[in-house]
């Protein structure tokens, strides 16, 4: 078969990081007709499928997947040999999970974009994580254990734990030392024990096994703003709600947590696109020794 042109080599491209024909079209400049054309007669010419659909999106098949890894190569070598073209924006998707993205990440973009103005940042915020794959994202921030298998893995900080309600409701509720939270309202998490604090305050109290359970962060510290009750929260998650007022600490307790940040990428990408994911992940690096 004929090399497919440059264009259908970015739509391929462009429909796999960003899981869409619409999207992809709008970056290219593209209609969407248009790519669904090309990349419909890329597959008449492979002899195999490219993409299936996937709720309202698209998933790139394990053979496009393949394909990309060569084809990623090779446009990144193409924007090195057209100097003309360097102001283009290097687009990023990066993974994280909600919490991370509204509370850390979000009122932190403008002085990223201030500061790298030559990368655009594509957010991609969900409870189920993207993968680190050609035709899935960039990079990621995750919080966990950091032994993720084959990917490169750089620690950026710990995180501590201790109790947050508004003001209003520790004055409700007359909340004064820890052995109170018996009589208050605990907001779970159900990946986060509030063993580990307990511990720490010296109380002998089994966990809780009442009161409202989330799934995500971000709901958990909603409910404590709404002064549904307290809320065990990690510090650089709820920083800006304490800065603002809408939350604050409770006692000076605070336990280190088993899990901490990491920013992982593929160990094998593109020169353009690992230097500018290297540029992210430096300034990420520094954003979280400042914070």
């Amino acid at each position: 078969m004929q090399i497919p042109s440059l264009q259908t080599l970015r739509a391929l491209e462009a429909a796999a990081r960003l899981g869409s024909y619409t999207r992809a079209s709008a970056e290219l400049g593209l209609t969407h007709g248009a790519v669904s054309h090309r990349l419909r007669a890329l597959e008449q010419a492979l002899g195999y499928p490219l993409f299936i659909r996937e709720g309202n999106g698209m998933r790139p098949t394990p053979e496009a997947l393949r394909l990309l890894i060569p084809v990623r190569e090779a446009l990144g070598l193409l924007t090195t040999a057209f100097p003309d073209h360097a102001h283009l924006p290097q687009i990023l998707r990066i993974s994280l999970l909600p919490s991370m993205a509204s509370r850390w990440l979000i009122p932190r973009v403008g002085q990223f974009r201030s500061d790298h103005p030559g990368i655009d940042l594509r957010i991609d915020a969900r409870l189920e994580l993207a993968p680190l794959t050609p035709g899935g994202v960039d990079c990621a921030i995750r919080y966990g254990s950091g032994d993720w298998p084959d990917v490169h893995v750089v620690h950026l900080g710990d995180e501590y734990l201790f109790p947050v309600c508004t003001p209003d409701y520790r004055a409700r509720t007359g909340i004064a030392q820890p052995a109170d939270l018996t009589r208050a309202v605990l907001l779970r998490h159900d990946r986060q024990s509030w063993r580990p604090w307990f511990e720490a305050a010296g109380l002998a109290v089994p966990e809780s096994d009442s009161g409202p359970l989330f799934s995500d962060t971000n709901l958990m510290l909603d409910a404590a703003i709404a002064g549904e009750g307290i809320a065990l929260a990690r510090s650089r998650i709820v920083a800006s709600d304490i800065a603002s007022g809408r939350l604050i600490r409770l006692f000076d307790i605070a336990v280190k947590d088993r899990h901490s940040y990491h920013f992982l990428r593929p160990h094998r990408m593109e020169p353009a696109r690992r230097k500018a994911v290297d540029c992210l992940a430096q300034w990420v690096e520094a954003q979280f020794r400042g914070s």
